[in-house]
């Protein structure tokens, strides 16, 4: 097998938010290094500047012959805001930033059918016909309810206000798990007729938790004071089942893996009604060091390996935490034994979300010229999301710097190998990629910096390495030409 090397590395979370091409600007790129070291260059006065501390010599090794879990693939979420894009002026380039620039696989979208026909949800009409457009191919959709109609609920409202009321309905004291199913059955017929067939489904967000100012419905691992998961599920399922509606399920997607919430609704379901188990990963603060979730991590992929593991959301807040995020989609790969990972917000209002959107009714009151801010965990996620394909097969990769954190993917045929490294710590690496008894040639180096936003910047020739500054990420992709 012959093959070809690009890669890219990650921003600092200090830096400056480039366009979405990747561009420098005036910002010299950095060359991938051979065997020699780095030459201090003069300063702005025209002496020497202070030599730089010598990078530090270190190999990461991929074994293809060691192989692990199926990627289905990485995505992010559009379920509110949908109609900023779907009336923003420059909607065309931000399709194509979302969809083919990012490389995405799976769009979540909020199940909005309110028994209701014609077109209910023209915002997830548009969205899907023009992924398929960006993509060439139809995205995998993961159809998500944060609520049921108000006629299902206790509350009688789609919104929570941090009510206990704000659950399921019960009728001669007995919740309607039938009602329930059967909203979803006629909603996913209504999708159908607007061109939206789903992949997946998720029967509720985060049951284990009663917003306090947005949609939910609380539902427990078992029945008591709230319905029971289980019993919505198997409701949901049958009613699927009697349609011959062919979509998978996932589930139960609760907030986060500490204190075993993922575990005690796991240990009241028939997974035999899953086709996957899904989570999310809040935890306060802990994204800040995102080793933290490692002890969670494992023992979820320990006790639940045994169907595919999704990360279907999670993000931090405004605009921060670029590298964590990347530090994060790695750790469920490999330790979680992820499947699959999605960010939140794919587009969200002001330094949220992947891409930050103006409203496009105030269009004199915008604070960017075009109406709309990529942001640097869009890179974050593009690293990992524009470099491989769902069927792609996790393989080993391993450094003997602790620091170096890295993540492999081989393609279905083989001709394809993707190699994301992150180097977590302050000392910079002089990095080279050897993969055993496979023959490579040299390839094209894209780096994130904080200079760089993904940017080609030169050739690596085969065998030799490139620079890893101090928290950054190389994404290095090995294929036939």
């Amino acid at each position: 097998m012959c093959l070809a090397l690009c890669a890219c590395t990650q921003v600092d979370l200090g830096a400056t938010p480039r366009a979405a091409t990747g561009g420098t600007g005036d910002d010299a790129p950095v060359e991938p290094h051979g065997s020699g070291g780095n030459t201090a260059s003069p300063s702005n006065g025209g002496s020497a500047a202070a030599a730089e501390p010598e990078p530090i010599d270190a190999t990461l090794t991929v074994d293809v012959g060691q192989r692990f879990q199926v990627l289905e693939g990485f995505g992010a979420s559009v379920a509110w805001y949908g109609e900023w894009l779907t009336t923003h002026p420059r909607k065309r380039e931000l399709y194509e930033l979302m969809f083919r620039d990012l490389g995405l696989d799976i769009l979540r979208l909020r199940n909005n059918y309110r028994d209701t026909g014609g077109n209910f949800d023209p915002v997830a009409a548009e969205l899907v016909s023009e992924a398929t457009s960006s993509l060439g191919h139809a995205p995998r959709v993961l159809l998500t309810s944060w609520s049921p109609p108000a006629r299902l609920k206790a509350n009688g409202k789609t919104e929570c206000s941090g009510e206990s009321s704000c659950t399921l309905k019960q009728e001669n004291g007995s919740f309607l798990y039938s009602d329930f199913a059967e909203y979803w059955r006629q909603a996913l017929h209504a999708y159908a007729g607007l061109g939206v067939n789903p992949t997946w489904i998720s029967i509720q967000n985060e049951p284990d938790f009663i917003p306090p100012s947005w949609e939910g419905c609380r539902f427990d691992a078992t029945e008591g004071t709230y319905p029971s998961y289980q019993n919505a599920l198997s409701a949901v399922r049958a009613g699927l089942e009697r349609d011959q509606l062919r979509v998978g399920m996932l589930g139960p997607e609760v907030t986060g893996l500490t204190g075993q919430k993922l575990q005690s609704y796991a240990a009241s379901l028939d997974l035999d009604l899953l086709d996957g188990i899904a989570s999310h990963l809040y935890e306060g603060q802990s994204w800040r060091i995102p080793d933290s979730y490692l002890p969670e991590m494992r023992a979820v992929a320990t006790q639940m390996g045994a169907k595919p593991i999704f990360q279907t959301e999670f993000s931090v807040p405004g605009g921060e935490g670029a590298f964590e995020t990347a530090w994060l989609i790695r750790n469920s790969l490999v330790e979680l034994g992820a499947s699959a990972y999605l960010h939140w917000d794919l587009i969200w209002t002001g330094n949220d979300g992947l891409i930050g959107i103006e409203d496009p009714r105030q269009i004199a009151s915008w604070q960017t010229a075009r109406g709309y801010k990529v942001q640097d965990t869009y890179y974050s996620l593009k690293h990992f999301a524009a470099f491989t394909e769902p069927g792609d097969e996790r393989v080993a990769a391993v450094s003997a710097e602790q620091a170096l954190e890295p993540v492999a993917f081989r393609s279905e045929d083989g001709r394809r190998l993707t190699v994301v490294a992150l180097n977590t710590g302050q000392q910079t690496y002089r990095l080279r990629i050897d993969v055993p008894n496979v023959s490579v040639q040299g390839g094209d180096l894209y780096r994130t910096s904080a200079a760089e936003r993904c940017q080609a910047v030169g050739s690596v020739p085969a065998g030799q390495s490139f620079t890893m500054p101090p928290r950054s990420i190389a994404t290095v992709v090995f294929s036939n030409r």
